[in-house]
């Protein structure tokens, strides 16, 4: 087998493993948001004044579940995006474009799902908790493409 043999299988699959890759990502990046939102949430113990002037003390007045939820939807499309773009061994952008549709379909059919209420899962979210999570979505979107966007304009 010669060099270029090699490159030409090792180019394939490093494609292949684009969308697995980046899934595991995202599903790893999930651990340390919970670690952190429970850092967050048992430094304050229950009846000490919280100091809102800091950003953990105006974290921890978000329940757990709620920022758990924000935090997840800013990283896991970003991370999504950010290693597929670090996957895959050309056309950088257009990978990021094509993850950050794919996860969008995903996520916009989910919601849907949810709001018509063809499931028997139910979130309870009211609509300011929806505009900021889906306002997350985008800046993680956003953050995500931005990166690939960076990374495709360097050739390495």
């Amino acid at each position: 087998m010669n060099k270029a043999h090699k490159a030409m299988i090792f180019e394939w699959l490093r494609w292949i493993l684009v969308l697995p890759g980046s899934l595991v990502s995202a599903i790893l990046i999930m651990f340390p948001i919970h670690w952190a939102v429970m850092l967050i949430q048992f430094t304050y113990k229950k009846g000490d004044t919280i100091d809102v002037e800091g950003l953990y003390g105006l974290l921890a007045c978000i329940p757990p579940e709620m920022l758990e939820r924000f935090g997840e939807a800013l990283f896991v499309p970003m991370i999504l995006i950010i290693t597929a773009v670090k996957i895959a061994p050309r056309f950088k952008f257009q990978t990021g474009i094509a993850i950050a549709i794919l996860w969008g379909t995903l996520c916009g059919f989910s919601i849907g799902v949810i709001l018509l209420g063809k499931t028997h899962l139910r979130i309870d979210m009211s609509w300011l908790r929806w505009v900021i999570t889906i306002t997350l979505w985008i800046a993680g979107y956003a953050c995500g493409l931005y990166y690939a966007h960076k990374k495709s304009l360097r050739k390495n």
